[in-house]
């Protein structure tokens, strides 16, 4: 009696795994399914933990998408279109103006990382603007009345605003940067295809590689400009 009790028991558990198995079922074909849900119940301690890594691929799903948007938002998308023409520009130069590449090589690699951590720096200060600390604050409101609270409020708000400003500026500069990369791309693609000299290529890919001079220098222009600020203050 226990035998049958038993095996009763297992089948059940078997009938619910078969009947998961068939609704995880990708296959069309009535034999093949037929064939996998009755391996399924009488198999069925097999098959458990096959179901169960399937459920805990599903179940990171979520936190794997979570990470793909940093890595696929427009910025990263514009760059690599860009770099991808730059490249096929630059390739194009082999048996006519190929000896730019070693002389610019170095400048090119800076001015691809410079493109990568620009996106990167626009991302951290839109993360921080989309704080809810900065669109409401609950101390401001209850301190409202209290004259050193105004006064660190105001100078914090103002913080806030050139904190956007400089991103918007940081943004506008790489956004120029990738688009005139894209003009002297087909520039150089022109001049190959015109019979243009070889020195018309090498004007070209060095002006391409000073566009990284172009980052650099909005990266450091609010230091630049809190120095006299700051002497001014000290007057």
């Amino acid at each position: 009696m226990l035998l049958i009790e038993t095996a009763i028991f297992y089948l059940l558990l078997g009938g619910a795994v078969a009947f998961t198995v068939y609704l995880r079922s990708k296959s069309a074909n009535p034999i093949e399914v037929g064939l996998q849900t009755t391996g399924a119940c009488l198999f069925w301690p097999l098959h458990v933990p096959i179901l169960l890594s399937e459920t805990a691929k599903l179940d990171d799903a979520p936190e794997q998408k979570g990470l793909t948007p940093q890595q696929q938002d427009t910025l990263s998308a514009a760059i690599a279109q860009v770099e991808t023409e730059l490249d096929a520009a630059l390739d194009g130069l082999d048996g006519w103006a190929e000896d730019v590449l070693s002389s610019e090589q170095h400048r090119l690699e800076e001015l691809r990382v410079a493109w990568k951590a620009q996106a990167d720096r626009i991302r951290q200060i839109d993360k921080l603007l989309a704080a809810p600390s900065v669109r409401s604050d609950s101390l401001a409101e209850v301190s409202a009345e209290v004259e050193s609270v105004r006064h660190s409020e105001t100078t914090r708000r103002e913080n806030i605003r050139q904190l956007s400003s400089l991103r918007n500026r940081m943004h506008a500069d790489l956004v120029g940067t990738l688009a005139w990369v894209r003009e002297l791309v087909t520039m150089i693609h022109l001049a190959k295809f015109s019979g243009a000299p070889a020195a018309r290529a090498e004007e070209l890919v060095a002006q391409i590689a000073a566009a990284v001079q172009g980052l650099s220098e909005v990266s450091s222009w609010r230091e630049e400009e809190r120095v006299p600020a700051a002497a001014h203050e000290l007057v």
